[in-house]
């Protein structure tokens, strides 16, 4: 397999704060950026359960582009505010989902270099990288 004849992968990111007595609002306010989507806690599931409340950020990007690039345009937009952010990442779930397709061996691998590591960690958010096959696949 020649590096050469490697293609990236699609990806996508969103940033999310999740937890039982997240309030939505209140990161918006105490954050000043405007969520993507939200829920409030008082949300109940089909069975009637509540579900936790939700605050999320969506990268902008298409898919096109690689996955350190879709991490780095949620940062630019958390980085401003890490302080702010902080309060909400030591109190609740805080994590960037990333979805990444794998096709066959043509498709580059994924890296996230240190840097970027460190300051994810350093704003006390996980990385959870959720992998789907594309549909095209020739591999058999």
């Amino acid at each position: 397999m020649k590096s050469g004849s490697q293609r990236e992968a699609k990806s996508w990111a969103m940033f999310a704060i999740s937890g039982g007595r997240l309030r939505p609002a209140e990161v918006t306010e105490k954050l000043g950026l405007k969520p993507d989507f939200d829920q409030g806690s008082d949300v109940k599931d089909a069975e009637n359960a509540s579900l936790p409340g939700h605050w999320q950020l969506n990268s902008k990007l298409s898919p096109d582009h690689n996955l350190a690039d879709h991490i780095w345009e949620i940062l630019k937009i958390l980085g401003p505010v890490r302080r702010e952010l902080k309060e909400f990442t030591e109190n609740y779930e805080s994590v960037i989902y990333a979805s990444v397709e794998f096709v066959d061996e043509f498709t580059k691998g994924i890296k996230i270099d240190r840097r970027t590591m460190l300051l994810l960690g350093e704003l006390g958010v996980d990385l959870e990288i959720i992998p789907w096959k594309n549909g095209e696949n020739h591999g058999g």
